[in-house]
């Protein structure tokens, strides 16, 4: 699980300290306050691993495409250094023997057992090209924390031997780059905008690894489920996905059930998705139902398709939806997050979702420690961040002002007209 995220001069982001995650994390604010750009830089490190490159920026086809250093740091500052950084959690402890170097020259063999592990880069800008500053690997052995270096620094950790089954010749350098990638692997982004409805939906037997970024893998990712007979926990019985996506539906007012079936119009590898929207309803194709159904979906099936244990970014999962659907949604990833161990990161405007996740706390559905609100304002063209307390029962001690705009005052300022004309009515 990713413990916290901090950036540094990156985008409108001056330095936005150490961000606490949880298992549910919600970023609010305004447009453009720089809620996306703090996921964003997640996106950025797990694009970049399968690159050669320093940073990879990305493409037209990349999980998110910033174009160049130049364009992303704060400022347009090319004498600033680009902060990227991270905690995260291991499953399994790692053990790593290794030895320190003091200012002498003299060496002192450790060994330490670690679960918790951070990344925390500096990229400069250097001849039109990217270059690291330092060493960013850190571990954290009860409240020391120590640095993984591939160089020879003095009181540095650096990679001479280690244990735990690991292929010989490999350095603590390698051991904590790979938990890096493992990490990576987990994480599953799904962006705010997802494809059109088809009426024919082509599998060619492929296993996706997600629903894809934009939804375009969801059914593919359903009939290999499918084929596989994947299940997901719920109230300690393994149940078939597609029946809880079902169940979801119903629960949403969004349809009835659905149903993916061999398409009599194509080929044998062509299928129809059919939804019902009440139980005497006749069945009807994906693209004939409305709008908000099929930007819907492909978040349900993310939730359950993903592997436990996964870690899930969310773009705007309510958009297109009605007002009990969005609150709705609350209890979908409370429950994804409680039975299937998920972490989940979202960036949201609803505030029916953030009133039901109140209610969940209250009703103790969730723990309020297990959830991080936070509320992103822009001044001027800097980001800030605040953190919302709160408490046990779900209540938000501080309130931002101007919190999805005026609606509680508005509903006051009704409510004193309202008596004011009775009583000038009465009299």
């Amino acid at each position: 699980m990713i413990t916290h995220i901090q950036v540094k001069n990156f985008k409108s982001w001056e330095d936005s300290k150490k961000v606490e995650l949880a298992p549910l994390t919600g970023f609010f604010g305004t447009n453009s306050s720089g809620k996306s750009s703090l996921l964003q830089m997640l996106l950025l490190l797990k694009q970049t691993i399968k690159s050669e490159e320093i940073l990879f920026f990305g493409d037209e086809n990349s999980l998110v495409h910033l174009g160049s250093f130049p364009e992303v740091i704060h400022g347009h500052n090319l004498e600033a250094k680009l902060g990227l950084g991270f905690g995260w959690k291991v499953g399994t402890p790692l053990t790593i023997k290794a030895y320190l170097e003091d200012s002498l020259g003299g060496k002192e063999d450790i060994c330490f057992t670690t679960d918790s592990l951070t990344f925390d880069a500096s990229v400069l800008w250097k001849d039109n090209r990217c270059v690291v500053e330092g060493d960013p690997y850190r571990v954290k052995t009860g409240n020391e924390e120590k640095i993984i270096s591939a160089g020879t620094y003095s009181n540095k950790i650096y990679g001479e031997p280690f244990e735990l089954g690991l292929e010989p010749g490999r350095s603590a350098i390698d051991l904590i780059s790979s938990e890096f990638k493992k990490l990576f692997s987990h994480v599953y982004y799904l962006g705010p905008t997802r494809v059109h409805p088809q009426r024919l939906y082509h599998w060619e037997g492929t296993d996706p690894n997600s629903v894809g970024q934009s939804g375009e893998d969801m059914i593919a990712s359903l009939l290999n489920a499918r084929v596989d007979q994947r299940t997901t926990p719920y109230k300690g019985k393994d149940v078939p996905i597609e029946e809880r996506i079902s169940w979801w539906l119903r629960k949403m007012d969004l349809g009835y059930a659905f149903s993916i079936k061999r398409s009599r119009a194509g080929t044998d590898r062509d299928y129809d998705v059919l939804i019902q929207k009440g139980p005497d309803s006749t069945k009807v194709t994906l693209a004939d139902m409305g709008y908000g159904l099929s930007q819907f979906l492909p978040v349900l099936v993310h939730c359950y398709y993903a592997p436990e244990g996964s870690t899930l970014i969310l773009e705007q999962p309510g958009i297109h939806l009605h007002p009990k659907a969005q609150a709705d949604l609350a209890d979908l990833l409370i429950e994804i997050i409680t039975e299937r161990n998920l972490q989940v990161l979202i960036e949201s405007h609803s505030e029916h979702l953030l009133t039901r996740l109140q209610l969940g706390i209250a009703e103790q559905k969730i723990a309020f420690d297990q959830t991080a609100l936070y509320f992103c304002e822009n001044d001027n063209g800097v980001s800030t961040i605040k953190s919302l307390d709160v408490d046990e029962l779900g209540n938000i001690k501080n309130w931002p002002k101007k919190f999805f705009g005026n609606v509680r005052g508005d509903l006051v300022k009704m409510t004193r007209e309202q008596m004011k004309r009775q009583k000038k009515a009465e009299g």
